[in-house]
């Protein structure tokens, strides 16, 4: 997809902004504190609900307002349609969202159609933090090449909720029971899906590593959350007991773990901080290698404060491997001169105001 128009309104510094951005790579600069990565938190709330600092609206309010709004057009080069989506969250936890000028209940039918890919300073957490960081990079890939995926990991968080409602309550077995078959049949659809998935990531990273001549190796490897040597409905069965005295339910999906091991050992063990950065950034790209793969798409790509993050070298490689990638780029920064030889037009930031730089 590629933006070709954005209206900002009331979020964050921003009062009213409109960019019209170039199909490759946009620059956003500005002192901090100027409103760039505002613009980019903006892009990824109306694909998504939230940014990637924070899911509370009340946080990208501006101070003055009771509701930000953000609408944009975009494209699809695959079927040369153009889309228009909207969104409005308010003070009070109204949402709006549109799509095509129609109301819509669910944020996905955006998500789906309008991937973002978000590359912030805080993506070492992917490798550094606990196996939530991971399932959620893992199910966005996911998400994005499976269509079946969405409708049936709603029905496990369902499945997943009611029976941890009843645990809590000290539900009797009858009632748990009627909520098992549900839970399983969901998780273990989840569960193909994520191993398929992995197993494409690792060949799509392997890949990426073997271009840069990488001096590490990483493999990716998938757990499934429950007991290899069982299936779930036994270990349900198995750890029914537990899972009372836990009052939570303790195995499925929702405790898996994609792992990333270099020589054998855990990759965060023994790679330097600068290994870490590399490998975080392949594998952002090898997910966004398999979306282009599997379904002949781009995702817009947002990458904010990258020169803060990279230096020099890496900055300019990983820019030019997204442009290869022929996607949409919006980079946030205060000085971003190493990237200007490549084709894109530039915005300067200046106390919640825009300015394109000619």
């Amino acid at each position: 997809m590629i933006l070709t128009k954005l209206d900002i309104a009331h979020f964050r510094n921003i009062d009213a902004i409109t960019l019209e951005p170039h199909p490759s790579l946009n620059l956003i600069t500005g002192n901090n504190g100027s409103g760039k990565s505002s613009i980019l938190e903006s892009i990824q709330c109306l694909s998504t609900g939230h940014s990637f600092r924070t899911r509370k609206a009340k946080e990208l309010i501006q101070r003055e307002s009771e509701e930000f709004t953000v609408t944009a057009l975009f494209h699809d080069p695959g079927s040369s349609r153009d889309h228009r989506a909207g969104l409005q969250r308010q003070r009070d936890g109204k949402t709006d969202m549109r799509l095509n000028f129609e109301e819509i209940s669910s944020i996905a039918e955006v998500t789906r159609l309008l991937p973002i890919k978000s590359l912030t300073p805080d993506s070492h957490k992917l490798i550094q933090e606990g196996p939530e960081e991971r399932r959620i990079f893992l199910d966005w890939g996911v998400f994005h090449v499976e269509p079946a995926f969405f409708d049936i990991w709603r029905q496990f968080k369902r499945s997943l909720s009611q029976r941890n409602q009843l645990l809590r309550e000290n539900g009797s077995s009858q009632e748990l029971s009627s909520w098992d078959s549900l839970f399983i049949e969901s998780a273990n659809q989840i569960n193909d899906f994520r191993i398929s998935y992995v197993e494409s990531l690792s060949k799509a990273l392997q890949i990426r590593l073997n271009s840069l001549a990488s001096r590490f190796h990483v493999e990716l490897q998938y757990r499934s959350g429950w007991s290899s040597d069982y299936e779930l409905a036994e270990v349900m069965v198995r750890n029914s007991d537990y899972h009372r005295r836990m009052k939570t339910t303790t195995d499925g999906p929702h405790r898996a773990e994609m792992v990333m091991l270099s020589d054998g050992v855990p990759a965060k063990q023994v790679l330097s901080r600068g290994q870490q950065k590399v490998l975080v950034y392949l594998l952002h790209l090898s997910q966004l290698d398999l979306l282009n793969t599997i379904q002949s798409r781009q995702a817009v790509v947002l990458c904010d404060d990258l020169t803060s993050e990279l230096d020099t070298e890496h900055s300019q490689r990983l820019i030019q491997q997204l442009v290869d990638l022929q996607g949409q780029i919006f980079v946030s920064g205060v000085d971003l001169s190493v990237l200007e030889s490549q084709n894109h037009e530039r915005f300067h930031m200046l106390d919640g105001e825009v300015k394109k730089v000619v």
